[in-house]
């Protein structure tokens, strides 16, 4: 499939989907998602692929979703599009790789909401990160409610929800909302290097922890201490054995 919003790569053992239409700020379109939804599916069958880094250009990760489609949009097909948005960004969660948002210019919306559904996010010094929707009579649909209130106090998210309000990436970091700040220079080599460090890894170690924190942030907690325990004894027969094996050896050499 040609592309016209986005872009996908493989180097080596990494994806990598930039968003790359900067003409319309990296909207959210119904053209975007048919994209999107293409790319992600062809990383869900590429067995080369261990990580998928999402970003965008210098300037904008995303301004969030197409205004003009939704404007137009009636109850029944606000709807739809809502779903189909969350449905979506919900594909990164079944991913059996981590996911790392590089956050570098303008992320508004739900732009800020895809980050949201990654693993991982890391940001640049000149990202403005900013839920505005309130400001056009609307609220988030796809997780700028129900999963940023997982990361800030009810009070502060009602704060930047209600107000539009920047979101400053040092309180960001401090929330657990992001994991790393660096300057534009250093985002993407930065954010490429750990990705490759994260190839190195057993994939199903990487796939049982996601699979279990993804669990654990949405789903009851006995149920997910119940998974924990049956893909901790999966993974030891699948790769850990082996790796515990081989650390002991070079232990024994020393």
């Amino acid at each position: 499939m040609d592309y016209k919003t986005i872009t996908l790569e493989i180097i080596e053992n990494t994806g990598i989907l930039k968003m790359n239409y900067p003409q319309k700020l990296n909207s959210l379109s119904q053209l975007f998602f048919d994209e999107f939804d293409d790319a992600i599916e062809s990383i869900l069958n590429n067995t080369i692929c261990k990580v998928l880094i999402i970003r965008g250009t210098d300037e904008v990760f995303s301004a969030g979703g197409d205004l003009k489609e939704i404007g137009t949009a009636d109850y029944e097909k606000a709807l739809l599009l809502c779903m189909r948005v969350q449905k979506s960004f919900g594909s990164l969660q079944n991913l059996p790789i981590p996911v790392i948002a590089a956050l570098s210019g303008v992320v508004f919306g739900g732009g800020m909401e895809l980050s949201l559904h990654c693993d991982i996010r890391f940001c640049s010094g000149n990202a403005v990160l900013r839920l505005p929707e309130s400001d056009l009579g609307l609220i988030p649909g796809a997780g700028g409610i129900s999963i940023f209130s997982r990361y800030f106090t009810p009070g502060d998210a009602a704060y930047y929800l209600f107000t539009g309000n920047r979101i400053p990436v040092e309180d960001a970091l401090a929330k657990g909302l992001i994991q790393k700040i660096y300057t534009q220079d250093e985002i993407y080599d930065e954010t490429l290097k750990f990705a490759k460090e994260l190839t190195l890894k057993s994939s199903e170690s990487l796939a049982a922890i996601k699979r279990v924190l993804i669990s654990g942030m949405f789903g009851n907690l006995d149920d997910t201490l119940v998974m924990e325990t049956r893909e901790f004894s999966s993974v030891l027969q699948k790769s850990g054995r082996e790796k515990i094996k081989t650390f002991f050896e070079s232990r024994s050499k020393k």
